[in-house]
């Protein structure tokens, strides 16, 4: 019987796979603007979710379903008061986001760094700075896998310590506020309608930097930071992911009518096949095969909670549209994104993932219609700040289960940090707002 269930759930593993890559060429279809409707992959995304939903468990399965509820019960009030309750915008809301995710996917096939297995671990304060930069770089393309694939190297033999754990959140969260393969970009250009890449990547790519020169020198001076066992990194395997941004950037400058995301979604998984073909020949079409059934519908967490993001969103929308009401803001500036990226932090250290608030967020402002640049890199200070310090993150409960650390000391050893990239983040947003708005 047990074997029994154990097919079946492969089964529907599989399908569900394919579901989620039929949902992202369809996606990719309607950016090129081709006439398809939005609803065609939102509805491929909801089933492959509701084929995938008995692997959500823990927070992600309460979170998905607290946004499941309010944002109903937000169309409902708006259907019962007879206003416009906007069903379509609920299933397709976040459909561009969940294919560039799917697309990025591909990239793990290709864009890992090779280390041979009989290869000496790097040691001192050298091995912690390129384990920094080299966990925010290749994060920074194929997001969590290099956190873990890092980790598993470097918890071979001994026990990962505190300091090992911090290298990797910190490094691996600051890639929220520029990469335009991380889910935080996508979370951003969604949810501030208008926003530019170029802009929001320009803003926040020196604050990482920033992040990372301040954590680098704080980390090799603590307790450990001479003894630091690191990730034997290659950096000439940044080529893919260097190569891939350079065709995203040039395809969006070429043809500006096509969404930022559907580039990255196309883009990933052409290169991927590209380079599959010429490195396996042949069996390059059944490693993209064995990815398609096995390796997208490991982003089932994912998809849960950015399909119920999208009907919180639309719930939040229609009863504001229904019912008239707006905050009492005149106008929202760098003070009040300032305001906005404290709270939304705070409720994200509290365990309100990111998504919540930022969904939330544009429900309420939208009608105040504020620069979307501005929100939109609040939006990512938000993530990346929220995702390292808070004990409840994706990152931090994965390297839980996997590593054995415990998520709470993560506010303990990011707070600190955190706190002062917030003071830059502050300060970022008030140049922001005297030079470019």
């Amino acid at each position: 019987m047990k074997s029994l269930l154990t097919r079946l759930a492969a089964g529907d593993t599989a399908i569900a796979g394919w579901m989620l890559f039929a949902a992202i060429v369809a996606s990719i279809i309607l950016g090129l603007g081709l006439p398809i409707s939005a609803v065609v992959p939102g509805l491929a995304f909801w089933l492959a979710g509701l084929l995938l939903l008995h692997r959500v468990r823990g927070l992600p399965r309460i979170q998905m379903i607290v946004m499941l509820l309010v944002g109903l019960a937000g169309l409902g009030y708006a259907a019962w008061t007879g206003g416009s309750a906007e069903i379509t915008k609920a299933i397709s809301a976040n459909q561009a986001l969940l294919a560039m995710l799917g697309g990025v996917t591909f990239l793990r096939l290709i864009s890992l760094p090779e280390v041979d297995a009989g290869e000496e671990d790097p040691r001192g304060p050298h091995a912690l700075w390129r384990t920094l930069f080299g966990v925010h770089l290749f994060g920074s393309v194929i997001n969590l896998s290099a956190v873990m694939i890092l980790g598993d190297r470097q918890s071979r033999r001994a026990p990962m310590t505190s300091l090992q754990a911090t290298v990797l959140s910190r490094g691996f969260s600051l890639a929220a506020l520029w990469s335009p393969f991380f889910a935080a970009m996508g979370i951003a250009l969604s949810n501030a309608p208008g926003a530019q890449l170029t802009t929001l990547s320009l803003v926040g790519l020196p604050l990482a930097v920033l992040g990372l020169v301040i954590s680098g020198r704080e980390l090799t001076r603590s307790a450990g930071g001479l003894d630091f066992v690191g990730y034997p990194m290659h950096f000439g395997a940044l080529w893919i992911p260097g190569l891939l941004a350079l065709m995203v950037l040039a395809a969006h400058e070429v043809f500006r009518a096509v969404p930022i995301l559907t580039f990255i979604s196309l883009l990933s998984i052409l290169l991927t096949a590209v380079v599959l073909v010429v490195r396996h020949g042949n069996a390059a079409l059944q490693r993209l095969q064995q990815h398609v059934r096995g390796g997208l519908p490991q982003m089932s967490g994912e998809l849960a909670l950015f399909l119920a993001a999208g009907v919180l969103a639309a719930g939040i929308a229609s009863v504001a549209h229904s019912s008239g009401w707006r905050l009492d803001i005149e106008h929202v500036g760098a003070t009040e994104a300032s305001a906005l990226l404290l709270v939304m932090v705070a409720v994200s250290v509290a365990g309100v993932h990111p998504v919540i608030s930022i969904s939330t967020a544009h429900g309420l402002l939208a009608p105040m219609s504020p620069d979307p640049n501005l929100m939109g890199i609040t939006y990512l200070m938000t993530w990346a700040a929220g995702v390292s310090s808070s004990p409840f993150s994706g990152m931090h409960l994965g390297m839980q289960g996997r590593f054995g650390i415990d998520a709470r000391g993560f506010l303990r050893w990011n707070g600190r940090f955190t706190l002062i990239m917030l003071f830059f983040d502050v300060v970022a947003l008030h140049i922001f707002e005297r030079f470019y708005i």
